[in-house]
């Protein structure tokens, strides 16, 4: 197979002037987008809520591609790597961090809920709320997520891709591959290789419909709950998640920086572009392309990648894991019933199933929490509560999801040795959103730091 090869004469390019940079950069973009969303959900409600459809030339296209992109990139990990017993490892180290993080996550937001008391004001009764009886979490659920039944489910008959699924289904495929023959092998992995490498074209064509649809999702979300003063009456909940993650985020995560030996800002920094999707869109299958792009760039190889990404999308919640336990108590204080050190604990124990048994479920956190209310007899209405403001919520939660991912992702290829090898170009950092200079296509896919 032919790879990129570096040009030797290429002519040396003029830099950007700042100006050019700023007015070429995606990110610019995207927060333009938001603003302009906050401007017209606020000051159009009406036509924000008939504009909303437009947000769907850059969220359906790149939901599109996750089956493909995924699927593939999974084939490629499994089949393509001839040591196993380190592909078990890398199994094995990622579910352990996993378990780990997302544990302290559930213990982190029950305290904090505790300590702040979001409901203690109380509320009134909220009548009918979405949240149906259907919407509980049950082993008949888990299994129907779990297990692949046809292609055109798995692929997003129902509306969207079903991740776990998908990561069942590549997993046993790119197993029973790498079992073939050398040259059934070969065909597939090459065929899975090039798909790979063209969704992530496709990703550099749709992305720049991303400040588009960032704009129409916030004006959407902001009309369709009432405008922004939503947020005062239920700003004691809101306040009391966002500070939790940040608390989080430099608690958790700040001793993982410390055993990387790595400057908080330069992975923000590397990781900019899909944490600012997922934070506008609130939307994580929306940032999932470029997590890809984001950690090769980084110096992440592509099978640490391959494994860590799409398993943590359904495994590493950190954000709506922490979510969880909040929400459940909160409502629980909104309804005046007080739980004791015991029920919570027994809550938390449950939660750390439960939050993995719907993975890949729509709205998984509400199903989860209205499942976890149940079970403790606090009142069903009490989850209306957090549905007038949780679109909103969902934004952090869902920042700090991907946050979560793609840090693990840097946190397994550092234990592996497999971060940063010889040959990673270190300046991609700089411009992740535009083409690696230097290089020439000649006829295949480029094949990163293997």
């Amino acid at each position: 197979m032919v790879h990129l090869q570096l040009q030797q004469d290429a002519p040396p390019k003029e830099p950007k002037t700042l100006t050019r940079r700023i007015l070429t950069s995606l990110t610019f973009w995207i927060i333009v987008g938001t603003a302009l969303g906050i401007l017209l959900g606020s000051e159009a409600p009406d036509f924000s809520k008939k504009a909303a459809p437009t947000a769907n030339l850059f969220l359906r296209p790149v939901q599109f591609i996750v089956f493909p992109l995924v699927f593939s990139t999974l084939i490629v990990g499994i089949a393509g790597n001839n040591d196993l017993k380190s592909l078990g490892r890398v199994v094995l180290k990622s579910f352990i961090y996993f378990e780990i993080v997302t544990t302290i996550a559930l213990i982190l937001g029950l305290l904090s809920v505790n300590w702040v008391k979001p409901g203690g004001s109380g509320f009134a009764t909220v009548k009918n709320p979405n949240v149906s009886t259907a919407d509980k979490f049950t082993y008949a659920l888990w299994i129907n997520h779990l297990a692949p039944k046809t292609w055109g489910e798995m692929m997003g008959g129902s509306g969207s891709s079903e991740l776990l699924q998908v990561l069942v289904a590549a997993v046993l495929f790119g197993t029973s591959t790498a079992m073939a023959n050398d040259r059934a092998k070969k065909q597939i992995i090459d065929v899975a290789e090039a798909v790979m490498w063209v969704m992530f074209k496709f990703v550099d064509i749709v992305i720049w419909t991303a400040p588009l649809g960032v704009c129409f999702s916030v004006a959407n979300a902001i009309a369709s709950n009432g405008g922004l003063h939503v947020l005062s009456s239920l700003g004691k909940l809101i306040a009391t998640l966002y500070g939790t993650l940040l608390v989080f985020i430099i608690v958790v995560f700040g001793p993982v920086f410390l055993y990387l030996r790595m400057n908080p800002l330069e992975f923000i920094r590397g990781m900019r572009e899909p944490l600012i999707i997922a934070y506008t869109t609130a939307t994580s299958e929306a940032a999932l392309p470029k997590v890809f792009e984001a950690l090769d760039a980084f110096g992440v190889s592509k099978h640490i990648t391959a494994f860590v990404v799409p398993f943590g999308y359904s495994f590493n919640l950190d954000g709506s894991t922490l979510y969880l336990t909040l929400g459940a108590m909160f409502c629980a204080q909104a309804a005046g019933i007080h739980k004791s050190v015991g029920e919570q604990i027994t809550m938390v124990l449950m939660l750390i199933v439960s939050s993995k048994g719907v993975a890949g479920v729509r709205s998984a956190s509400i199903i989860v929490i209205a499942s976890t209310l149940d079970q403790f007899d606090i009142p069903a209405w009490t989850v209306g509560l957090l549905l007038g403001a949780d679109w909103f919520m969902d934004m952090a939660r869902t920042f700090t999801n991907v946050f979560g991912n793609c840090l693990a992702a840097v946190v397994v290829a550092k234990m592996e040795g497999e971060f940063r090898k010889e040959g990673w170009n270190d300046p991609q950092i700089l411009d992740i959103e535009t083409p690696r200079e230097g290089f020439e296509e000649v006829s295949a896919p480029y094949k990163p730091h293997d």
